[in-house]
């Protein structure tokens, strides 16, 4: 399953590198790739892929979200779009791709759509991932507009009963019937985007519906379907006990020992070097995984994306993958997580 879903993840960035390949991008693309196999900590070069939060307030409960059981260490709040585009501005000549989406639903902020649109003009590709119930028939045509070239539909069931354990204040039929919406007016238009994906989180209570999901996503004509492996805090039986599947073969952890068996293999983190995530208020976080100001780095509204990037607390933080280990004394999330996170509270929802 594991190899399946480095095969997946590699399939849904290749659009991106496809279509928005230059040769600056291609260069800086092949020189960090170069300066993370060296290790190098202090880089010339600048991330390719990179996450923008536009919103970190969401329309769902689901009990292993810390942003729906209102959980969120940061504040809420929203992007506002020029700060979206000075991001965008600096940083356009090297993307490839941008995820409009972390700790919210991303069709919830107002802008979206010109979002979307002001990245495709900077030739940049896009992707969202949403529980698409927010969505009107007009918002099919702005999407399909817009130009975006990726969208993930998180359908974790193929029956409202079981769709609705984990996405509660969700409407299964309603996100079934936005699907099929889309794809007509894909089909009205001409437009091969976005390309659509099912993203089916494999857990206990649905993971008997494998062979009816796959039937749904052939039925609905959906491009990819993904069985993608749960996330839950392994410190805190109680989510280990209800959430994750009874199969091993679609979990991340070695029911044996409960190590993820993702990370574990893993003796560099990529991210700190090829990506970077920009939360709603501009502040700087290494990765998507550890939520709220613990994990921030920089505040893009007081300085350069450049001087962050090569900032003291990144220095100290890829210069925990460092053969000689650990030279400086600051300590940052990466230092404690060291590339195979673990949650920071026993009591955490679902994240590492």
């Amino acid at each position: 399953m594991l190899n399946f879903r480095i095969f997946q993840l590699a399939q849904r960035h290749l659009i991106s590198f496809i279509r928005h390949n230059t040769s600056r991008k291609f260069i800086n693309l092949c020189s960090i790739y170069y300066q993370f196999w060296k290790g190098q900590t202090s880089l010339k070069y600048s991330p390719f892929d990179i996450i923008i939060d536009p919103i970190n307030i969401c329309n769902l409960r689901c009990p292993l979200c810390v942003t729906g059981q209102h959980k969120n260490m940061r504040p809420n709040g929203i992007m506002p779009f020029e700060d979206f585009t000075k991001i965008i501005d600096e940083l356009s000549q090297w993307l490839y791709k941008v995820r409009l989406y972390s700790w919210g639903e991303p069709f919830l902020h107002k802008d979206i759509y010109h979002m979307i649109s002001y990245s495709k003009s900077k030739n940049i590709g896009t992707e969202v991932s949403t529980n698409f119930i927010n969505m009107k028939a007009e918002d099919m045509d702005r999407l399909v507009d817009s130009g975006l070239e990726y969208l993930v539909v998180s359908l974790d069931g193929a029956s409202e009963s079981s769709y609705s354990k984990y996405r509660i204040g969700g409407d299964f039929e309603k996100v079934v019937d936005n699907i099929l919406t889309l794809i007509k007016k894909k089909i009205e238009k001409k437009s091969p985007f976005p390309t659509i994906e099912i993203q089916f989180l494999v857990m206990k209570h649905n993971e008997h519906e494998l062979e009816d999901i796959k039937k749904l996503a052939k039925e609905l004509g959906v491009d990819h379907l993904r069985l993608a492996p749960l996330t839950v805090n392994i410190k805190e039986p109680e989510q280990v006990k209800k959430w994750l599947p009874a199969d091993e073969k679609w979990s991340r952890y070695d029911y044996g020992n409960f190590e993820d068996k993702i990370y574990r293999k893993r003796k560099r983190c990529e991210w700190l070097w090829r990506s970077v995530v920009i939360n709603w208020d501009s502040t700087v976080s290494p990765c998507c995984v550890f939520e709220g100001p613990k994990a921030d780095f920089g505040v893009l509204k007081k300085e350069t994306f450049r001087n962050i990037w090569n900032n003291e607390v990144y220095l100290a933080s890829r210069d925990v993958f460092n053969k000689k280990g650990i030279t400086s004394r600051i300590n940052t999330i990466c230092t404690r997580c060291k590339g195979n996170p673990l949650a920071v509270d026993d009591k955490q929802y679902g994240l590492y």
